[in-house]
């Protein structure tokens, strides 16, 4: 009798059993269900709402529609409406833009120009070696004033951009001012040219690198390892490092990560905070430059080059110089591309750094603070690294950095000697 309780018992129980998983995994399932239902729903009402735009404007429109501006237009709107101040929308040639940026290839004339507040004019505050600009005779501080008919007073920065870039074998007509004031045109054939990412010197009478990091690449951390190599391989090898990020756009994440890596010693480069989990995201090996580092950085610095700051001051590599960066510390993704070489980017964490804190919003402050003045601000594209205020400062930080070291084991050399000769009376006695 106990027998068959027992197994009736047992019976009972795995019933019991299946109904409950059964119905809690109906319970899930009808959840799951309706949520992908009214997700779908929402889906399709926009795309009723879309569509019943289109009908209504094609069916009545005046003027002719451009599909492919309509698309770009409406990607571009879907990505500005989803709250996120980070998110962008790439058209099929900003796209193939961005890639050529990335892999340090671009198709144009071979300027960077930023808006002259001063004049109107387009001051070219960078010619690319071996561009169609600098076989010209373009130089830096050169003013663009006119590009085709166009006179560039009436354009912004980014519509001077448009119109100097453009297809390979095309051409376009630049007028400008030299640096004797002398009017001059010239006809560029655009063309692709290479765009290093970094440059390089060393000062005269400074016995320091200068590394100037404009943006972080696939070419970055190999053309950082060679100007190292150069300058470390001289008949005089550099004694430490000034890393100038000031107006660096952070680039690519990764690779601003390889360079860090090659800088300091082992440890966590970053991590990614995403719903209150964290995930790291690099970490640095034991192979390190052996330079003191002065990283010289500016409200523009951002992303990955603040990244690269902090990692330097955290690590106790060096010391920072300038002012507060931008304060970028979300993580977008790599552009997504789509069927129609349109690419879209988009917040996906926020980035922490090596001691798990994260710089997004208040930016990285610098242990020497080095505001330009009102009169350097206006001149600060025309300084050389010879005149350059921030950049003396930085170097002059260096000098310190280096001393303090030097000092330090000289002490430890000094200890260590007199530890031996104490050590060896001991054993005379």
């Amino acid at each position: 009798m106990n027998k068959k309780i027992t197994v009736n018992l047992a019976v009972a129980i795995a019933i019991l059993a299946m109904t409950v998983t059964f119905v809690v995994t109906m319970i899930l399932s009808t959840q799951i269900f309706n949520s992908t239902v009214s997700s779908v729903r929402q889906k399709q009402v926009m795309y009723n709402n879309i569509a019943e735009i289109d009908k209504a404007v094609r069916a009545n429109y005046y003027g002719e529609i451009n599909d492919t501006t309509l698309y770009d237009m409406m990607g571009a709107g879907y990505m500005a409406g989803i709250g996120d101040a980070n998110a962008l929308y790439y058209t099929a040639a900003q796209y193939t833009e961005y890639k050529g940026i990335q892999s340090g290839k671009v198709v144009g004339v071979g300027v960077d120009v930023v808006k002259d507040s001063a004049t109107g004019s387009a001051r070219v505050v960078r010619v690319y070696t071996d561009s169609p600009a600098q076989q010209a005779g373009f130089e830096k501080n050169w003013m663009i004033t006119k590009i085709g008919d166009t006179d560039v007073k009436s354009l912004t920065l980014a519509q001077v951009n448009s119109l100097l870039r453009g297809e390979a074998g095309t051409t376009v007509t630049v007028t400008g001012t030299n640096l004797a004031g002398e009017t001059q045109t010239a006809e560029l054939q655009r063309r692709q040219y290479d765009m290093p990412s970094i440059e390089y010197t060393v000062p005269q009478g400074k016995t320091g690198g200068y590394v100037r990091i404009y943006t972080f690449n696939t070419n970055t951390e190999k053309e950082l390892e060679a100007a190292l190599e150069d300058m470390l391989g001289r008949e005089t090898p550099i004694d430490s490092l000034v890393l100038d990020v000031r107006d660096n756009d952070g680039g690519s994440l990764t690779e601003a990560m390889d360079v860090i890596d090659m800088l300091c010693p082992v440890g966590t480069i970053a991590s990614q905070e995403k719903g209150g989990e964290v995930t790291v995201l690099d970490t640095s090996d034991n192979k390190e430059v052996a330079l003191p580092i002065v990283v010289l950085m500016n409200k523009n610095t951002t992303a990955g080059a603040e990244l690269l700051a902090g990692s330097i001051r955290i690590f106790e590599k060096g010391r920072l110089v300038g002012v507060t960066t931008a304060g970028k510390g979300s993580i977008t993704c790599e552009p997504v591309a789509m069927t129609n070489g349109t690419a879209v980017s988009f917040t996906v964490g926020k980035l922490l750094d090596h001691n798990g804190q994260s710089f997004d919003g208040t930016g990285v402050a610098p242990d020497v603070e080095v505001p330009l003045t009102a009169e350097e601000e206006r001149s600060y594209y025309t300084y050389t690294v010879e005149n350059d205020p921030q950049i003396a400062k930085a170097f002059e930080t260096a000098a310190l950095l280096l001393n303090r070291q030097q000092g330090g084991a000289a002490s430890s050399g000094a200890e260590s000697a007199s530890s031996g000769s104490e050590a060896a009376a001991a054993s005379g006695e």
